[in-house]
């Protein structure tokens, strides 16, 4: 007697225990087994985003702005360089 593949319906030989053409479970139990570990993981609640730090994707969000620096020491550097140029050259 041959195992017939609930999956594709091919048959297959006795001592196998997945189906040759496409992998499905033949035997009756281990499919039992895999489709109560399926509803098990299917009815696990999720944790809520906030908890987790998941992105939520109906909100749009821009890239993270960099702050953007100060031009102020290069200005003031730049003063004093040419304040040493002006006394350099006067004297």
């Amino acid at each position: 007697m041959s195992k017939r593949c609930p999956e594709c319906h091919r048959v297959n030989e006795d001592s196998r225990i997945f189906c040759t053409y496409c992998g499905a479970t033949l035997d009756a139990h281990l499919r039992l087994i895999q489709d109560l570990e399926k509803q098990k993981e299917l009815s696990k609640t999720p944790e809520p985003a906030k908890q987790r730090g998941d992105v939520n994707f109906y909100v749009s969000r821009s890239a993270p702005q960099k702050e953007k620096k100060s031009a102020a020491p290069w200005i003031i550097l730049g003063l004093i360089v040419a304040a040493a140029a002006v006394w350099f050259f006067l004297h």
